[in-house]
């Protein structure tokens, strides 16, 4: 990826249907990424025109399975992860308007086996939405979705 150019995040997440909120990617490092989208009646959480704050963790987790599916190569297609946690989270705003366009940044503060600590920001071009750390694990390898499989838990 080119720096400052914008790639589709559909081959890159694994949301799919009303769940795959983010739309593009651009300037991924080993260590983060930024991602941009705009926000649409479709969204969940979504209600007379606005959208709750509270969607900014799931664009947050989705910015960070995007780095996670850019980091193993061109060609690999995304895993299923867990937000295990929000470390802290804190919101300029209770909802967002429908049409906002958003742009979310992720940088991984450390990680440990399958677990990974990410800082993330939602911002449109004139707020801040919502700065949050969160928790994240991956596991290598099919075990997770083999796992979720067996529960009849559905991504």
């Amino acid at each position: 990826m080119e720096q400052n150019q914008l790639f589709p995040a559909e081959s890159l997440i694994p949301q799919r249907l009303r769940m795959r909120l983010l739309e593009w990617v651009k300037n991924p490092t080993q260590s983060g990424l930024q991602a941009e989208t705009t926000v649409t009646e479709e969204w969940p959480l979504t209600a007379n025109g606005r959208v709750s704050s509270l969607i900014c963790i799931e664009l947050v987790a989705q910015a960070v399975a995007a780095l996670s599916t850019w980091r193993r190569g061109e060609g690999t297609k995304p895993r299923i992860g867990l937000l295990v946690g929000i470390k802290e989270a804190e919101f300029s705003y209770s909802s967002i308007p429908v049409m906002t366009r958003l742009f979310i940044q992720v940088n991984e503060l450390y990680h440990v086996a399958d677990y990974a600590v990410f800082q993330g920001k939602v911002s449109s071009d004139l707020a801040l939405y919502c700065s949050t750390t969160i928790q994240a694990m991956e596991s290598e390898g099919e075990a997770l979705s083999k796992l979720m499989t067996s529960q009849k838990i559905n991504p």
